[in-house]
């Protein structure tokens, strides 16, 4: 296990100084496991599972990681008997869904008191992140030209320059990408240039990838010059080092996405779970968040350039959190949906899909 000797400083000076985590130090008496099914990269989950085994050192993580839409897929089908004991995904729409059928247990805990209403769902799911779904450009292909600042800009940009832009959008397929979907369904309820918007995308025969962090290595390369609603807090982590990568907040409206995390109904460990999700949750959690993760800590009162009170702070009045509630199941019923990738398919493909 990879760990930093800032990380060891900051753990025993959490430990010295903060009873509270006196609640993780043995967090189970019955089993030293603890199973995580995750659709977040295990490179930035990794710093906080460190952290965790170093205050809770008997306990053995096993973390498997998935994307979201296979994630949802695999909870759905495997026997109670194989349910891992903890669920993080940043699909927050597949997350309601999952808890929503009867696939979580309640977490009743002090810590979740310092999450935002909207991050908090029966106590059953908890956003932990705080992740802008932003643009993201190559500096130097921009150079001398007007960077869209919000969507109907960039719609405005491939209509009158649509050379330029020809095979260098990347963004999201959403038929493969439950995160992609859910941002592609947030832009239909939230913008009302929406539809046109995808048409443009699709005349300039936009590329389409698995995950933001593919997008993004496209763009550095100079392989592709824009990338269309990416994950915030990878394209930060990116730009830190590659100055070439450009950042986009749009100024209409951006969206938030939280990662999602429950405990499973039938969790082997429960104990454990909850001991995880407590020190996820925490202030100390979220400082190892923002200090050695790929993620954005959503805690108010963590500090430093990957936290949700400094985005906040550097461009306000603009971020639009998705909350997490049963209205994020809507553009998941199963009509509507098939009925929304085929508009999709028809703008972005210009391929006609027959039901």
């Amino acid at each position: 296990m990879k760990i930093t000797f800032r990380l060891w400083l900051f753990v025993l000076a959490s430990l010295l100084a903060l009873p509270t985590l006196s609640s993780v130090k043995n967090p189970s008496s019955e089993s030293t496991s603890l199973i995580i099914y995750s659709a977040t990269d295990t490179d930035a989950i990794q710093p906080i599972i460190d952290a965790f085994q170093l205050i809770a050192p008997t306990t053995r993580v096993e973390y498997k990681e998935f994307q979201t839409s296979e994630l949802f897929q695999t909870i759905q089908h495997i026997p109670k008997e194989q349910m891992p004991d903890l669920v993080i995904s940043s699909a927050m729409d597949l997350q309601i869904k999952l808890v929503n059928d009867g696939y979580a247990q309640a977490f009743n805990d002090p810590v979740t008191e310092a999450l935002p209403d909207w991050a908090n769902w029966r106590d059953e799911a908890f956003g932990f992140t705080y992740e802008p779904v932003v643009m993201v450009y190559n500096k130097t292909a921009f150079e001398g030209k007007p960077i869209p600042q919000t969507h109907e800009d960039l719609a405005l940009a491939i209509r009158n320059n649509d050379s330029f832009f020809m095979h260098n959008i990347a963004t999201y397929d959403i038929r493969l990408s439950g995160v992609g979907y859910l941002f592609a369904s947030q832009d239909e309820i939230n913008s009302s240039i929406s539809s046109r918007l995808k048409e443009n995308l699709g005349r300039v025969m936009t590329q389409l990838y698995c995950c933001t962090s593919e997008i993004i290595q496209q763009i550095a390369s100079g392989d592709a010059l824009f990338g269309y609603n990416l994950l915030g807090s990878y394209a930060m982590r990116y730009a830190h080092n590659e100055p070439n990568l450009g950042i986009i907040y749009p100024q209409d409206y951006t969206l938030v996405m939280s990662r999602v995390a429950f405990i499973t109904k039938h969790a082997a460990h429960p104990e454990n779970a909850k001991a995880f999700l407590r020190f996820l949750l925490s202030l100390e959690g979220q400082k190892i968040i923002a200090q050695d993760s790929s993620l954005i800590a959503l805690h108010p009162k963590a500090q430093g350039k990957f936290t949700a009170s400094a985005l906040q702070q550097a461009y306000p009045l603009r971020f639009k959190p998705i909350p997490l509630g049963p209205a994020l199941m809507v553009y998941l019923d199963q009509l509507k949906q098939q009925r929304f990738i085929n508009e999709w398919n028809n703008a972005i493909m210009y391929d006609v899909v027959v039901p």
